[in-house]
């Protein structure tokens, strides 16, 4: 199932609190495989990034992201790198 983060939440993912929503709402679906789009996020913040990998890691659920830009790259990848070294 394909997730668009940014029409969902909005294109500036600041709160860890988002995080954690997103990945609720997709752990009380049917599914089991999800992908995150990512193609109207424009900004995320690295407490954003690393509670949306714990809660990730932490989910029964197949989640993937796509669209990522260049710059929302190196925040994710900073913090999955921290949340699963």
């Amino acid at each position: 199932m394909l997730i668009n983060v940014g029409a969902e939440f909005g294109t500036h993912l600041e709160t860890s609190e988002i995080a954690v929503e997103l990945i609720d709402i997709l752990n009380k679906l049917p599914a089991d495989d999800f992908i995150i789009d990512f193609k109207d996020v424009m900004f995320v913040t690295m407490n954003y990034a690393q509670a949306y990998y714990n809660a990730k890691y932490e989910s029964p659920k197949k989640i993937s992201e796509i669209n990522i830009s260049d710059e929302i790259s190196v925040v994710m990848g900073a913090a999955d790198e921290a949340c699963n070294p």
